[in-house]
């Protein structure tokens, strides 16, 4: 049980077993040359103690990394910490749970569903994979954005995600910045493709407006049927864009998906490489900008 801060504004919690202890070590130094401080184990006088800084420490964290082993799926501290960077507060904070696989072992029902990092064939690049995937939204800057930037990270990351894309550059379409199709397999094995209109909002301090959402709503009324919506935004939903969104999850007529700033950074940690292309960027002098214009 270790937790490990960077210098900016990442908080990194590592959970483990004790027979994990020298992985642990060599990937609290992997953070550490990274610009990762680590702070190691706590001395506590009771397991109550110990359950109340866990929890502290959790909730206050980015980013969770579970190293899954043999010895780790058997202890009970390891599932505690799991069971505490999935509770409901630590998620919609928008922290991360990595689970590393250390060494060949069934993983957790609860971690099924998410991306492993490998470390039994190659531990040195799974430390490089880690460390990337860690950094993935530290590297990218929102407030040095300008709206024709953000809306480019937004297309490379559909991209990453299987989409392919095709700008919208006359813009019929009010509140629509890209079209995307997405292909998939349907139950009987015949290739589909979706079509989605996607609309990219760059905040600095407002949060998304009811507006910005029926803008989107309304040309997905006006197009083909099947088609979805796709809005992305680097903010948060006001409570009103929260009661329209779940209303709009009832229609059959209308299907749109919202991701907010929280689901934002894990689609930029899923996709580090995405990040680290949009790190550098810088907003343009000749293009202000204004919230949710873009």
């Amino acid at each position: 049980m270790t937790t490990a801060e960077p210098l900016v504004a990442h908080r990194v919690f590592l959970s483990y077993a004790y027979d994990d202890h020298a992985l642990a070590q060599r990937i609290t130094q992997a953070l550490a040359q990274s610009g990762v401080s680590t702070a190691q184990h706590w001395e506590t006088s009771s397991a109550e103690e110990l359950m109340t800084r866990l929890r502290e420490n959790i909730r206050k964290s980015d980013v969770v990394v579970v190293l899954l082993s043999p010895a780790a799926v058997m202890s009970r501290w390891v599932s505690t910490e799991i069971q505490l960077a999935l509770s409901r507060d630590v998620d919609k904070r928008g922290a991360e749970l990595i689970p590393v696989l250390a060494a060949p072992t069934d993983v957790p029902s609860a971690l099924r569903d998410r991306a492993l990092v490998d470390f039994t064939e190659d531990v040195n690049a799974g430390l490089r994979q880690l460390v990337e995937q860690i950094q993935a939204t530290s590297r990218t800057d929102f407030s040095a954005m300008s709206p024709r930037a953000f809306e480019e990270l937004v297309a490379d990351l559909l991209r990453a995600a299987g989409f392919r894309l095709s700008e919208a550059r006359h813009r019929p379409e009010p509140g629509v910045d890209l079209r995307a199709t997405y292909e998939r397999t349907d139950p009987f094995g015949s290739p589909e493709t979706e079509a989605w209109l996607v609309q990219a909002k760059l905040y600095s301090h407002q949060r998304v407006s009811v507006d910005a959402i029926r803008q989107l709503a309304g040309s997905l009324a006006m197009a083909p049927a099947g088609t979805r919506g796709l809005l992305i935004t680097n903010a948060q939903l006001t409570s009103v864009a929260l009661d329209y969104v779940a209303e709009l999850e009832r229609s059959p007529h209308v299907r749109l998906r919202v991701l907010d700033g929280v689901e934002l950074k894990r689609l930029l940690r899923r996709f580090p490489q995405v990040a680290a292309r949009h790190s550098h960027g810088r907003m343009d002098k000749s293009e202000p900008r204004a919230d949710g214009d873009s």
